[in-house]
């Protein structure tokens, strides 16, 4: 890539840090983001109007990497906020149907489940060797679905989904609500909003934030029909009517989904990395990494050890898995060697953004063919 990389990622530089789908790197520029909100923080309610600006200017940055209008994207603190908040906004009937499927994260689960007491059926789609198919969805599509929910990459496998927007037509012309989960997509690849309705991403992965942010997209034809399932006094055009005991009037767009005052320090430090990621482009990103996403898939291979990634292309995301018995045990002998991953659920994941380099890449594999041929640690 043409512009500075790890330079501006001190721990990317001590080690090999592969575990952006756990944890992003926040750029320098995110401590400086951090310190001028405290600087105007300190200054008492004169700083409010920078707080403000901050949160547009962030909206807007969001906007700009979803290519949506900034008044349909809003700063909740969470994607599980997000989900939930969209659950509960349904006036759900006895026999309801939620589509999911076995390769989401446990946000995009028990948002659906914990419906189950108002007679709400979540079925689940099998996805096939990590690949999960269009026609599996579609076909269990009926009168009664209101919701489909999906990943776009896989938390499990790194799996991307290629048939969202055939998906989308399908789920439209059942009378659905498309939901997408864009945690492990947006910031490291294309995201696409054709025919989502609602979209949901956290803020401290690819995106490069801190925590207690979640990225929420309200599409115009939802926003038309979608009764928030909570209010405060940030979701209110106008908090101080002469009549603001009787009613009340939602703000415009995505706004609306807000209720109370918005996480202002997480906001500056993400308005920062938004910036960095706008400047490095995302389909600049995606196609730099993709050498080293397929060199980290092939090498994995090689080992012998059992891939949960599809090796097809058109899956490939920013991530790579495999399954071991002793996953703990392998991610604490990367640590040692210098390599950061995840290892946990019986899987090892390994995620490259920005940030790594062919470098890393070799070091992991150099590092796990040595760990593998220890005595007492077994390949699955």
């Amino acid at each position: 890539m043409d512009i500075p990389t790890k330079s501006k990622f001190p721990r990317a530089r001590d080690v090999a840090y592969l575990d952006t789908a756990a944890e992003g790197l926040p750029p320098e520029d995110a401590a400086a983001a951090l310190a001028e909100y405290f600087s105007d923080k300190a200054s008492g309610s004169p700083g409010r109007p920078q707080h403000y600006r901050a949160e547009v200017e962030a909206v807007e940055a969001a906007a700009g990497l979803l290519g949506a209008a900034p008044r349909h994207v809003a700063l909740l603190s969470s994607c599980s906020e997000g989900l939930n908040l969209l659950a509960n906004s349904i006036a759900w009937r006895p026999g309801d149907e939620v589509l999911i499927d076995d390769l989401e994260f446990s946000s995009n689960v028990v948002a659906w489940l914990r419906l189950r007491h108002q007679g709400v059926r979540v079925h689940v789609i099998a996805s096939e060797d990590g690949i999960l198919r269009c026609e599996s969805f579609t076909s269990r599509l009926s009168a009664s679905t209101r919701v489909v929910s999906i990943s776009q990459v896989s938390y499990k496998t790194g799996t991307q989904a290629p048939f969202l927007a055939e998906l989308s037509r399908a789920v439209h012309q059942a009378g659905a609500i498309f939901c997408l989960d864009a945690t492990q997509a947006l910031g490291r690849v294309p995201v696409s909003l054709e025919g989502v309705d609602y979209l949901v991403a956290s803020s401290y992965k690819w995106l490069l934030g801190v925590h207690g942010l979640g990225v929420v997209y309200l599409s115009p034809q939802l926003e038309a029909s979608l009764t928030p399932g909570a209010a405060g006094w940030y979701s209110v055009r106008n908090i101080f009517t002469a009549d603001r005991f009787e009613r009340f009037t939602y703000k415009d767009g995505a706004a609306r989904l807000l209720t109370g005052m918005p996480n202002f320090p997480s906001i500056y430090a993400l308005r920062a990395s938004l910036a960095y990621l706008r400047e490095a482009g995302v389909e600049r990103i995606d196609r730099a990494l993709k050498p080293l996403v397929r060199r980290l898939r092939e090498g994995l291979a090689e080992t012998g050890l059992p891939l949960l990634t599809p090796p097809d292309p058109q899956y490939a995301s920013g991530i790579v898995s495999f399954a071991h018995p002793d996953a703990p045990a392998i991610g604490a002998a990367l640590e040692e060697e210098g390599v950061i991953v995840w290892a946990g659920d019986g899987r090892v994941r390994a995620s490259v953004h920005l940030y790594n380099d062919a470098a890393d890449i070799d070091r992991l594999l150099g590092a796990l063919r040595r760990i593998l041929d220890r005595q007492g640690v077994v390949r699955a």
